[in-house]
């Protein structure tokens, strides 16, 4: 877990939003690499994930959270693993929906995010599978219940 560092950006957000502590911990347990990285997880508002997806993804919504792997070294032995993009009000409004506490909807989104990071993907069955399984885990590792329970 040494080998992670992350950068937290905020937008000024009225609503919960987990410490820094939280975020770093929840990133730090998703990453399985030894070579020294760096992340950043962004807090955005609707508006601009809006803009994002669109221009990245050609969607026009707005989304929970979008994830940009980039993999590629910085410095001599360090990398970039790439963004994170969490929208505040979305999360917050889903961990209603599902009726689940804010830390668990958090966590997972960034635990998911960090496999994403990583390589993991749920474009087919079989990945999804595969991720979905460690992203359990990583949520019991955590002391936070299966996440797919609640959806």
């Amino acid at each position: 877990m040494k080998n992670l560092k992350i950068n937290i950006v905020k937008n000024n957000y009225a609503g919960y939003i987990p410490s820094d502590y939280k975020i770093t911990k929840w990133a730090k347990m998703s990453f399985f690499k030894t070579k020294k990285s760096f992340v950043t997880i962004k807090l955005a508002k609707k508006s601009e994930v809006v803009n994002l997806n669109r221009v990245y993804f050609n969607k026009e919504i707005a989304c929970n959270v979008l994830s940009f792997p980039i993999k590629s070294e910085v410095l001599k032995g360090e990398y970039f693993l790439g963004d994170i993009v969490i929208c505040p009000p979305i999360v917050n409004k889903e961990s209603r929906i599902f009726n689940i506490k804010r830390d668990i909807r958090w966590a997972h989104l960034v635990v998911h995010s960090m496999l994403h990071l990583q390589g993991y993907t749920h474009e087919s069955k079989k990945n999804r599978e595969i991720m979905e399984k460690k992203e359990i885990e990583l949520m019991d590792n955590l002391g936070y219940t299966n996440p797919y329970d609640a959806n």
